[in-house]
């Protein structure tokens, strides 16, 4: 099983459309396995995405793949 919406690409998507003020700090960062450029990512942008900020996207993505065995 992958992740969903959980890769580099993913959160660069979400920082670049969410407004600065409202993205906190991250927390401590790991490798990812799924996606090793991840923690580069969050590295480079210091910042972290929280889920209410992304849920238009993730709920176009649900809405899109209504497949059960996800």
């Amino acid at each position: 099983m992958n992740p969903w919406c959980m890769t580099a690409a993913d959160y660069r998507a979400a920082v670049a459309r969410t407004p600065h003020p409202a993205r906190p700090r991250p927390g401590c960062l790991t490798e990812a396995p799924w996606d090793p450029v991840l923690a580069q990512a969050m590295t480079e942008h210091r910042t972290a995405v929280v889920e209410e900020s992304v849920v238009d996207v993730l709920l176009e993505d649900l809405a899109g793949n209504q497949s059960p065995a996800r």
